[in-house]
């Protein structure tokens, strides 16, 4: 899943950590205006909103910003009267703190599989050009009916580009954003794991889909 992880305090980075150990991609944003911008320059299978109760949870705007994406809300506390009113102004689910990370990320997964999202459509009209589409919850590939299961690493990958699809991203940007600061990651990891990630999809799909732009970067051309 494309995730953005929005929290006023930075002490709320347990289900940011946890979900991108899980594999997925995660963005994360320390207020509002942060996290509106990020909403209008990428498409997030989920929105996940942390706050201390109801009253400082900005939802209507952000709810309307990053449509279609899910909205979780956890809250540190919250009557069932108030939980009701978080899912009327627009959260599509409620958690109060604690929260169990496995039942949390499976909660997600399945608001996301409800959830019509852009990257699901393989056509756009009858006749068409095929479309990839990506399914965050199998980790899994479509294309012109052909389908391919992925690693986390490899689906993180993918998501990552197909969300920038026709843009040259360079190995660094990759690094950073793909990658992290995971027992530190160095360009030819990107190298293999582009070349893997082609041959999956050359081998499964019929496609390569992925395109080395030499001394500049990769591309995902669909």
């Amino acid at each position: 899943m494309r995730v953005l992880h929005l929290s006023p305090r930075r002490r709320d980075d347990y289900l940011a950590r946890a979900l991108v150990e899980a594999g997925h991609v995660v963005e994360t944003a320390s207020d509002e205006a942060e996290a509106l911008l990020l909403c209008a320059e990428a498409v997030f299978d989920a929105v996940v909103l942390e706050a201390q109760d109801l009253a400082h949870a900005p939802l209507g705007r952000l709810a309307s910003a990053a449509a279609p994406a899910a909205l979780a809300l956890v809250l540190d506390e919250a009557r069932s009267a108030e939980r009701a009113r978080a899912l009327r102004e627009g959260a599509d689910a409620c958690f109060v703190r604690p929260v169990h990370f496995r039942e949390f990320e499976a909660r997600l997964a399945a608001l996301v599989r409800l959830t019509p999202h852009p990257s699901t459509a393989e056509t756009s009209a009858s006749g068409a050009r095929p479309r990839l589409a990506l399914d965050p919850a199998l980790r899994a590939a479509r294309l012109a009916g052909r389908s391919l299961v992925l690693t986390s690493g490899e689906y993180r990958l993918l998501d990552y580009m197909a969300a920038r699809a026709g843009e040259i991203i360079e190995a660094e940007r990759l690094l950073r954003d793909v990658w992290g600061e995971q027992d530190d990651p160095h360009p030819d990891q990107v190298r293999s794991a582009i070349a893997r990630l082609r041959r999956k999809l050359s081998q499964s799909l019929g496609a390569p889909l992925l395109s080395t732009v030499r001394g500049h970067g990769y591309r995902l051309e669909i």
